[in-house]
């Protein structure tokens, strides 16, 4: 059971890359319990109950108010499950997390938890938030046709749960943070810079300049650290935010280019072909 909604992405909301499951009791089938691969970053926020997951060689003991962050491709098995455990399942697109998320607060968390799933215990006001967001998306998905304030509503709600999530991993993991390379907290400042900014700034010298140390520095940290450039990571970034623009918004695309600061329409045209394989024109006329 877990298995198939952990990898089932056919209800994702098509804009958010994000979808809430409500389990309101999961009964686990020991025989059936093999391991699988997650196919997407996924989050299990615990209502009540007892589970008990193992992701590689390390078992998980989740009880009411814990948050398990699973990374995508982890594996992971139902050892049992007790007292009728209910729970959140916060499940992210991997299509949008491959292509260069939207959501640099959900890649800084993702990346921050490495190849592992981390336990986090909530206190219950970081649960309680958590899981209001929740059953605000979970409730919006329901709405087969939804108006422009139920989009801008969704939009506004899958914001707020990345950005409530990284807060709660920043308050949790603080001192963790203590013992990271220099790489890697350099890694992390860059990711949070970045989604403040990447709208206006495009260029690594800009956030180099921010964080004081050098473009060519930059760069290589950030490879060593999460596999891309620093300067591959931006270009994903300003990709999906005029994705995201031209997907949600009633900007012209001419209005796109000027908010994304592009020196013209034309080059706004040629970034965008150049990694969507179609114009911006094309790409929109084919949004729902």
């Amino acid at each position: 059971m877990l298995k198939a909604l952990i990898n089932c992405e056919k209800e994702l909301l098509s804009f958010l890359g994000v979808a809430i499951d409500v389990v309101k009791e999961y009964k686990a089938k020991p025989a059936s319990d093999k391991f699988f691969s997650l196919h997407s970053p996924s989050v299990l926020l615990m209502k009540c109950g007892r589970f008990k997951i193992q992701t590689g060689e390390s078992i998980q003991d989740l009880r009411k108010h814990d948050m398990l962050i699973f990374p995508s491709k982890v594996i992971s098995r139902v050892i049992e499950s007790t007292d009728s455990p209910q729970f959140y399942l916060i499940r992210f697109s991997s299509k949008r997390m491959n292509r260069g998320s939207n959501f640099h607060h959900a890649d800084s968390l993702f990346y921050r938890a490495g190849k592992e799933t981390v336990k986090i215990s909530l206190e219950i006001r970081d649960y309680q938030v958590l899981s209001l967001i929740c059953r605000l998306l979970y409730k919006e998905r329901g709405i087969s046709e939804p108006a422009d304030f139920d989009m801008e509503l969704r939009r506004m709600s899958a914001d707020l749960l990345f950005f409530e999530m990284k807060l709660i991993y920043s308050k949790y993991f603080n001192l963790a943070a203590l013992h990271a390379s220099r790489g890697e907290r350099l890694s992390w400042q860059f990711l949070a810079v970045l989604a403040i900014h990447c709208r206006k700034h495009h260029s690594v010298k800009f956030y180099a300049g921010a964080l004081y140390v050098t473009s060519g520095y930059l760069n290589r940290v950030v490879k060593k650290t999460t596999g891309k450039s620093a300067k591959k990571i931006i270009i994903e970034a300003v990709l999906v935010q005029g994705i995201n623009l031209l997907e949600n918004s009633n900007f012209t695309i001419a209005e796109i280019a000027e908010e994304l600061e592009f020196s013209s329409l034309s080059a706004f045209d040629i970034f965008f072909k150049k990694l969507m394989f179609c114009t911006p024109s094309e790409y929109r006329s084919k949004c729902p």
